[in-house]
C-alpha cells in the first residue's frame, strides 16, 4: 500500500537522526540549524514506549517549527515532504500501519553531536563544558534536595547553572557570530525551558527571577517526542 500523504506522521514531530543520515547533514542537505539536540537526562514522551522517560543517551532531531512539534520540513499546502529525496532513515522506514520496521531501528545507531561537530573541535569544548556545568543529572540532584521555608536549599547553584547556560548562549552569539539557529542543537533547549520537568517554575517577581514549587511534573507533558 502506498502513503496517504495525511502528514499524521509529519505533524507528530521530526525524525531522530541515525549514523545512516550523517552524510545528508555532512553535505548540508539537512541543515544544520534545522536541528535540535534532547540532552542526556532530558524527560521526553517515548512514542513506541507511550511512556515518559529520561534519556541515557542524547537524540539529535529535525526541528518542529511555529512553536509545535510539526517537522519544519512538512509543507502542509501540498501535504507532502520538503526534502522527500534527502529524507532520513526513520521517514524512509515509517509505515504507520506496520510499525515493525521502525521500531527495529528506533534505538540503533543514533547519530550524535560529537560525530556532527568533529569538523568544528573548538565547538565540541563548548559543547564538553556546557555539559559538565549544566547536565540535567546535576540540576537533578541539586533540585531533588528539595525546599526550606519555601526556597530550595540549592538554590544559589540552580541560578548559576541557569546564567552560565543563558550567558554561554548569548555569548557565542553577539562575540562568536555563531547563528541563533544553531543554539538548540549545539547546547540543547534552554534550562530555563526545560527546567518545568522537574516540577519547577521560574517566574518573575519583584524585579528579579525566583524559582516556585510546581505540581506539574512527570505526568505532564513533555514539549518534544522522541
Amino acid at each position: 500500500m502506498t502513503c496517504r500523504r495525511c502528514g499524521t506522521c509529519c505533524e507528530k514531530g521530526g525524525p531522530s537522526l541515525h549514523h545512516a543520515d550523517f552524510s545528508l547533514v555532512a553535505d548540508g542537505l539537512i541543515p544544520a540549524r534545522c536541528l535540535f539536540t534532547i540532552r542526556q537526562g532530558e524527560r521526553v514522551r517515548d512514542n513506541v514506549r507511550d511512556r515518559l522517560i529520561p534519556l541515557n543517551h542524547e537524540i539529535v532531531k529535525i526541528k518542529g517549527r511555529d512553536g509545535k512539534w510539526t517537522c519544519c520540513f512538512y509543507d502542509r499546502d501540498r501535504r507532502g515532504c520538503g526534502i522527500y529525496a534527502h529524507r532520513p532513515l526513520e521517514c524512509r522506514v515509517l509505515d504507520c500501519r506496520d510499525t515493525r520496521q521502525i521500531e527495529a531501528i528506533y534505538e540503533i545507531d543514533r547519530l550524535t553531536r560529537k560525530e556532527l561537530l568533529e569538523p568544528a573541535p573548538a565547538v565540541w569544548e563548548l559543547v564538553t563544558a556546557h555539559e559538565q556545568r549544566c547536565s540535567y543529572a546535576l540540576l537533578g540532584r541539586l533540585i531533588g534536595l528539595g525546599c526550606t521555608d519555601g526556597r530550595y536549599r540549592e538554590e544559589s547553584a540552580i541560578f548559576e547553572m541557569l546564567r552560565y547556560d543563558a550567558h554561554l548562549r548569548e555569548l557565542v552569539v553577539g562575540n562568536g557570530g555563531m547563528d541563533a539557529s544553531m543554539l538548540d542543537f549545539i547546547f540543547g533547549r534552554p534550562l530555563s525551558t526545560t527546567i518545568h520537568m522537574f516540577g519547577v517554575r521560574l517566574v518573575r517577581g519583584d524585579g528579579d527571577y525566583r524559582l516556585v514549587e510546581s505540581t506539574a511534573t512527570a505526568g505532564t507533558r513533555p514539549s518534544f517526542s522522541t
